[in-house]
């Protein structure tokens, strides 16, 4: 897969989803290789992933195939060193965030979180923590897969800079009923925003001690009461290994930790 590129039409994405599928490639290496793209969704990989129902559809021989186009040969363990072919479609520039729809202008109208949320409830966040998480106020025009967002949770996603790149929002209610219903997560990413290398840290990082790398927050806020040591929330495992390098860089004596749990 490492001669693909993963900004690929949606369509064509998908089949390079199902060819691997069928040629046993596991979940992660798909994931990790989509993250490489501007427009990833980490969410939309593991869904796409989830759907593939093996012997049905698109076989190994269609990754074979793509890669081929971009310059892969049978027994080579590198892509040719000559220019690719061109793709047979031009790649999806990243999507924009709709009007009113940035990252920075959903904070913006945000309220501040307590432990009196649902998910805060469910979960067991408290603590000072809660200070870097906000609520959607009810009203709020905000839907994701359809579903209204309003009092979600808003957990903010710093990228390596520092600066605010997306917005993981975890519905509650009927929205996040409804989701369930259909498979999908309550978890649901800013559309246009990308998530790739982003972050968010639960507690205060010390340089040398330990610091926990987790997929979600649930997980991150949990290692934070369990140890008294930070957590980095990653947005899923496809994210981790961007966030880990980042980290290594502002701290090479940082003790990272892999925090798993549902």
């Amino acid at each position: 897969m490492h001669s693909i590129p993963p900004d690929l039409p949606r369509d064509e994405w998908v089949k390079v989803g199902m060819g691997a599928h069928a040629a046993g490639v596991e979940f992660d290496t798909f994931d990790a290789w989509s993250a490489q793209a501007g427009n990833y969704d980490s969410r939309a990989a593991r869904d796409v992933w989830r759907s593939i129902k093996p012997g049905k559809g698109v076989g190994a021989g269609t990754l074979y195939r793509v890669a081929a186009e971009h310059g892969w040969r049978m027994g080579d363990s590198k892509p040719l060193q000559r220019p690719p072919q061109a793709p047979r479609k031009a790649a999806e520039p990243p999507r924009k965030p709709a009007p009113g729809m940035s990252p920075a202008e959903v904070w913006g109208r945000c309220l501040p979180a307590t432990a009196a949320h649902p998910y805060a409830q469910a979960k067991g966040l408290a603590g000072a923590p809660l200070e870097g998480l906000r609520v959607l106020p009810e009203g709020d025009p905000l839907r994701i897969a359809g579903e209204p967002m309003a009092g979600a949770l808003v957990v903010p996603a710093y990228g390596p800079d520092g600066a605010l790149q997306s917005l993981q929002v975890v519905a509650v209610g009927d929205a996040a009923a409804r989701l369930k219903a259909q498979g999908k997560s309550a978890k649901m990413n800013l559309p246009g925003a990308p998530m790739a290398g982003a972050f968010f840290v639960v507690g205060d990082v010390l340089p040398g001690a330990p610091l926990y790398v987790c997929e979600g927050v649930g997980t991150a806020w949990a290692c934070w009461q369990a140890t008294g040591h930070p957590a980095v929330v990653c947005f899923g495992w496809g994210n981790v290994g961007k966030v880990a390098e980042a980290l290594r860089q502002r701290d090479a004596s940082a003790r990272l930790v892999s925090g798993v749990g549902a």
